[in-house]
Protein backbone atom coordinates (compact mmCIF):
# COMPACT_ATOMS: atom_id res chain seq x y z
CA UNK A 1 0.00 0.00 0.00
CA UNK A 2 1.33 3.44 -0.92
CA UNK A 3 0.66 5.65 2.14
CA UNK A 4 2.56 8.78 1.16
CA UNK A 5 -0.43 10.00 -0.89
CA UNK A 6 -2.59 9.95 2.24
CA UNK A 7 -0.38 12.13 4.42
CA UNK A 8 -0.85 15.91 4.69
CA UNK A 9 1.12 17.77 2.06
CA UNK A 10 1.55 20.91 4.16
CA UNK A 11 1.89 21.20 7.93
CA UNK A 12 1.78 24.65 9.54
CA UNK A 13 2.91 25.38 13.09
CA UNK A 14 0.53 27.84 14.71
CA UNK A 15 2.33 29.33 17.69
CA UNK A 16 1.02 31.66 20.37
CA UNK A 17 3.03 34.46 18.75
CA UNK A 18 1.45 33.84 15.32
CA UNK A 19 -1.56 36.09 15.87
CA UNK A 20 -1.90 36.99 12.19
CA UNK A 21 -3.97 34.69 10.03
CA UNK A 22 -2.13 31.86 8.31
CA UNK A 23 -3.41 30.78 4.90
CA UNK A 24 -2.28 27.60 3.15
CA UNK A 25 -0.09 27.85 0.05
CA UNK A 26 -2.18 25.17 -1.66
CA UNK A 27 -5.73 24.07 -0.98
CA UNK A 28 -7.39 24.61 2.36
CA UNK A 29 -6.70 23.65 5.94
CA UNK A 30 -8.57 20.42 6.62
CA UNK A 31 -7.66 19.86 10.27
CA UNK A 32 -6.11 21.66 13.21
CA UNK A 33 -4.66 19.92 16.27
CA UNK A 34 -4.19 21.80 19.54
CA UNK A 35 -1.04 21.24 21.61
CA UNK A 36 -1.50 24.14 24.09
CA UNK A 37 -5.02 25.24 25.06
CA UNK A 38 -6.26 28.57 23.75
CA UNK A 39 -8.57 30.26 21.30
CA UNK A 40 -8.28 29.58 17.59
CA UNK A 41 -10.02 31.68 14.96
CA UNK A 42 -10.93 29.99 11.67
CA UNK A 43 -12.43 31.36 8.48
CA UNK A 44 -14.03 29.31 5.74
CA UNK A 45 -17.18 27.67 4.49
CA UNK A 46 -19.43 25.34 6.47
CA UNK A 47 -18.57 26.68 9.95
CA UNK A 48 -21.61 26.45 12.21
CA UNK A 49 -22.34 28.30 15.45
CA UNK A 50 -25.10 27.82 17.99
CA UNK A 51 -27.05 31.07 18.03
CA UNK A 52 -30.44 32.50 18.94
CA UNK A 53 -30.94 33.85 15.43
CA UNK A 54 -34.35 35.34 16.25
CA UNK A 55 -32.70 37.65 18.82
CA UNK A 56 -29.59 38.44 16.76
CA UNK A 57 -28.98 42.11 15.98
CA UNK A 58 -29.28 43.44 12.44
CA UNK A 59 -25.50 43.69 12.23
CA UNK A 60 -25.03 40.04 13.27
CA UNK A 61 -27.90 38.26 11.53
CA UNK A 62 -26.44 38.96 8.08
CA UNK A 63 -23.35 36.92 9.05
CA UNK A 64 -25.40 33.69 8.93
CA UNK A 65 -26.96 31.58 6.17
CA UNK A 66 -30.76 31.31 6.13
CA UNK A 67 -31.37 27.55 5.80
CA UNK A 68 -34.63 28.14 3.96
CA UNK A 69 -32.92 30.06 1.13
CA UNK A 70 -29.26 28.95 1.27
CA UNK A 71 -28.24 32.63 1.17
CA UNK A 72 -27.21 35.05 3.90
CA UNK A 73 -30.05 36.55 5.92
CA UNK A 74 -30.88 39.89 4.32
CA UNK A 75 -32.04 41.60 7.50
CA UNK A 76 -33.26 41.10 11.04
CA UNK A 77 -36.88 40.62 9.93
CA UNK A 78 -35.92 37.60 7.81
CA UNK A 79 -34.81 35.76 10.98
CA UNK A 80 -37.96 36.55 13.00
CA UNK A 81 -39.44 33.35 14.38
CA UNK A 82 -36.49 31.14 13.39
CA UNK A 83 -35.51 28.75 16.16
CA UNK A 84 -32.32 28.83 18.20
CA UNK A 85 -29.87 26.31 16.80
CA UNK A 86 -26.77 25.77 14.69
CA UNK A 87 -26.49 28.21 11.80
CA UNK A 88 -23.83 28.28 9.12
CA UNK A 89 -21.64 31.38 9.09
CA UNK A 90 -21.04 33.23 5.83
CA UNK A 91 -17.66 31.96 4.57
CA UNK A 92 -16.01 35.39 4.93
CA UNK A 93 -16.75 35.50 8.68
CA UNK A 94 -14.44 34.39 11.48
CA UNK A 95 -15.41 31.75 14.03
CA UNK A 96 -13.49 31.62 17.33
CA UNK A 97 -13.15 28.25 19.03
CA UNK A 98 -11.89 27.53 22.54
CA UNK A 99 -9.67 24.46 22.20
CA UNK A 100 -8.01 22.17 24.72
CA UNK A 101 -4.72 20.33 24.32
CA UNK A 102 -5.15 17.16 22.28
CA UNK A 103 -8.32 18.34 20.53
CA UNK A 104 -8.54 18.18 16.72
CA UNK A 105 -11.09 19.95 14.55
CA UNK A 106 -11.85 19.23 10.91
CA UNK A 107 -13.23 21.41 8.14
CA UNK A 108 -12.31 23.45 5.07
CA UNK A 109 -10.68 26.58 6.42
CA UNK A 110 -9.22 29.42 4.36
CA UNK A 111 -7.26 30.75 7.33
CA UNK A 112 -6.46 30.02 10.98
CA UNK A 113 -4.93 32.20 13.69
CA UNK A 114 -4.09 32.09 17.38
CA UNK A 115 -5.41 34.62 19.87
CA UNK A 116 -1.98 34.62 21.51
CA UNK A 117 -2.61 31.54 23.68
CA UNK A 118 -3.35 28.72 21.21
CA UNK A 119 -0.51 26.56 19.90
CA UNK A 120 -0.88 23.67 17.50
CA UNK A 121 -0.58 22.32 13.97
CA UNK A 122 -2.73 23.03 10.93
CA UNK A 123 -2.79 20.54 8.08
CA UNK A 124 -3.48 21.66 4.51
CA UNK A 125 -3.74 19.95 1.18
Amino acid sequence: MNLHNQLPSNIYVISASATTASSPVNGKFFSVTCTVAGNLTVRGGACFEYVNIDAASAANVVKYIDPSTGEAYVDEAAANGDATGFYQKVSSQDVTLAMVAGQTIYGRFDSVKSDGTFTGFAYAG
